[in-house]
């Protein structure tokens, strides 16, 4: 049912990319590729666009402040800037970023708080792009910034916070580094009051002159219609309110339309019962052919904060092609933005536009199916990625069926992780709007399926924010066994969080709930309620809350399910002092997993046994089950955590030599997953050298 295509590019190591395309049958296509390794000098600010013109005063004033980098300074060069939606503030910092790369070369990182990324999400992606494993990412927000702070001291890079709607979203991620770069963006002043009254530069962005909008519109159309006639010209840009927005459009407009001068689309657009700008918006759409006008419509129903191709054909329920094709007339037109990698994005301006043209032209009921449609295209694509990311026997409300494993057997786990991050923000648009239209199963769904991306990266705000919505829905169609489950994940992000009450009580909730769902759910309460006793250090409540999955697993007769609870049992026995217990646990988890069964088990399996040989004081047989763990996890970020346990073991026996080594070994080992050598070497604690 799915085929799998591998770019002649990729080989056996760590260059390249592979593709992943599965056909589903009622959604199209979804393709998941693995993500590039991380660069050294991350460069995440989308590039400039081609047409820029004037803006030479902001210019000189922001070469002022780079110069002013370079002096002995306390803190970063922060830079507020601020006008109307629309005016080119997002423009001005991407060629501004782009203009500086030589000053600033360790890279240039990008955050939109637009599309509900909070700090806390921004944070995770810097740390990602400078080379932290997503696993050793850390799970509150505080310690995110910390290590972020601690990571860009001595750096010289330039920082873009996008959609700024209070100050506090860049003053809790500003760089420790005095050589960096602070651009600050936002529709209204007082946003950044904060920071100006810091010292931040206030920058207020007008729209364009005049003279320059001309200039700019002349570029844009490549012939000589704007020159001919000036005085049309100029009426055309006021129009237009002087935006470089809607500018491009009206641009946009006249390119395709050669025949019309400028004057006719002055003396129609002031025909226009709209207001100017939408006016010139309106005309850009009626230019477009049926496929273009329908899917920019369909733009205006989309959620998330951007959009795919595939996506579009689930909605428009046409043939990826001729999706494609009217992507491409839009981007002709100016209406949307080609971010790179079959990615595009909407100016909220626009989407606001394109669903008042929705409103107008679609029954409520096609644009409730467009919308059910495009859930349902993410909903399959979690549910993949779920699969090919953990496996199919993993608790789940809903089990997969056979079609969706024999899709997930196509990807492979880094594609479909990288999937799960790129959309996850998108999916929590779509579990808010399956909520508003009472789809709660599918609510509940995408939830469970989030799940694997969750677990290893620990987005917790969107993860807090996406469990309550499902707890909701489950709790609203009367769905107990979502409800049981909703809250346990809930909890998991709270115990991460460290809010252990919160986690509690959500858990009361589901453990009250789940013996009328059966007893695969009675144990995973029970596992979940462990894991927060255990991170409190209750080892002895944890303890009995394992042994009860231990046992209902066992009734159950699941071999993954009973090697984890023996697992976790050995780890609240290592809590309480109980090391010969904790090791036999060990060993039956280990005898379970001998047949191949969730082999991803027995790095960490080893790493337990490991803590509880050294607490015992035996540092040669920890030793050993350290190195079984470098064997088995080969290069991951266990492995190359077993490696940093295995140069503490040496240090505890006074070889200076093997200490070294062995933390060498783990920079190695984390340089080999693409993590760059000077974060390779803060993590593993090696000084810099």
């Amino acid at each position: 049912m799915g085929t799998r295509h591998v770019d002649d590019s990729t080989n056996n190591d760590f260059g390249g990319r592979a593709q992943f395309v599965v056909q589903a049958r009622d959604v199209g296509s979804i393709t998941y590729t693995e993500p590039e390794l991380p660069k050294v000098s991350p460069r995440l600010v989308p590039a400039p666009v081609e047409w820029f013109t004037n803006r030479g005063g902001e210019l000189e004033l922001l070469r002022d402040v780079v110069r002013r980098a370079g002096e002995p300074r306390l803190r970063p060069s922060v830079v507020g800037l601020h006008g109307v939606p629309g005016v080119g503030k997002t423009e001005l910092a991407r060629r501004v970023a782009a203009m500086v790369k030589d000053d600033f070369p360790d890279g240039a990182l990008y955050a939109s708080f637009a599309a509900d990324e909070s700090p806390s999400d921004a944070a995770e992606r810097f740390l990602t792009a400078l080379g932290v494993p997503p696993a050793r990412v850390p799970a509150g927000f505080q310690p995110r910034a910390d290590l972020l702070r601690s990571l860009t001291a001595e750096r010289r890079l330039v920082f873009v916070f996008d959609d700024v709607t209070d100050a506090a979203q860049v003053t809790s991620l500003l760089p420790n580094s005095p050589a960096s770069l602070v651009l600050a963006l936002a529709v209204r002043a007082d946003a950044l009051t904060e920071l100006h009254l810091d010292g931040a530069v206030d920058m207020p962005l007008r729209p364009l002159s005049p003279a320059h909008a001309v200039e700019m519109l002349g570029a844009m159309c490549q012939d000589d219609r704007v020159a001919a006639d000036p005085a049309a010209a100029d009426e055309l840009v006021q129009i237009c309110g002087h935006l470089p927005m809607a500018l491009r459009a009206a641009a946009g407009w006249l390119r395709t339309n050669r025949r019309w001068s400028v004057r006719r689309l002055v003396d129609h657009l002031d025909r226009a019962d709209r207001s100017p700008v939408d006016a010139v918006f309106d005309l850009v759409y009626e230019s477009l052919d049926d496929d273009a006008r329908r899917l920019y419509r369909l733009l205006g129903v989309i959620v998330g904060g951007h959009f795919g191709p595939e996506v579009l054909a689930a909605m428009a329920d046409r043939p990826l092609d001729d999706v494609r094709d009217a992507l491409d007339e839009l981007g002709r037109a100016g209406l949307i933005e080609d971010r790179g990698d079959g990615v595009f994005g909407l100016h909220r301006r626009l989407r606001v536009h394109a669903l008042s043209l929705a409103d107008e032209h679609d029954s409520p009921g096609d644009r409730r199916a467009a919308l059910r449609r495009a859930a349902e295209w993410w909903l399959v694509g979690a549910s993949v990625a779920d699969i090919a990311a953990t496996d199919a026997q993993r608790l789940r409300i809903v089990p997969p069926d056979d079609g969706i494993i024999a899709l997930a057997a196509s990807v492979s786990k880094p594609a479909a992780l990288a999937w799960l991050n790129r959309e996850l923000t998108n999916l929590l648009a779509v579990m808010n709007a399956a909520a508003d239209q009472k789809w709660h199963d599918l609510v509940c769904r995408l939830f469970e399926a989030m799940w694997p991306l969750l677990d290893a990266r620990h987005p917790l705000a969107i993860w807090v924010r996406a469990g309550k919505l499902a707890v909701t829905s489950a709790q609203v169609s009367e769905n107990a066994p979502a409800e049981v489950r909703s809250r346990c994940l809930l909890a998991k992000a709270y115990q991460e969080l460290r809010r252990f009450s919160d986690a509690h009580a959500e858990l009361d909730r589901a453990r009250a709930l789940a013996p009328s769902c059966g007893d695969r759910l009675v144990a995973s309460t029970a596992d979940f309620t462990g894991n927060v006793l255990l991170r409190e250090s209750r080892f002895d409540e944890a303890l009995a809350s394992f042994r009860v999955a231990l046992h209902i697993n066992e009734q159950l007769g699941l071999p993954r399910a009973i090697a984890l609870q023996s697992m976790l049992v050995g780890r609240a026995l290592t809590g309480l002092g109980r090391h010969e217990d904790a090791l036999a646990a060990f060993d039956r988890s280990r005898s379970i997993l001998a047949d191949g069964t969730a082999r991803s088990l027995l790095p960490k399996l080893h790493l337990s046994t490991a803590k509880t040989l050294s607490a015992m004081g035996n540092l040669a047989a920890a030793e050993q089950m350290l190195l079984a763990a470098v064997d088995s996890a080969g290069a991951t970020v266990p492995g190359a955590e077993a490696l940093a346990e295995l140069s503490t073991l040496a240090a505890r026996r006074g070889d200076a030599d093997a200490e070294l080594g062995y933390r060498r070994r783990a920079v190695e080992l984390y340089d080999s997953m693409g993590v760059s050598p000077r974060t390779a070497a803060f993590l593993a604690g090696l000084p810099e050298g």
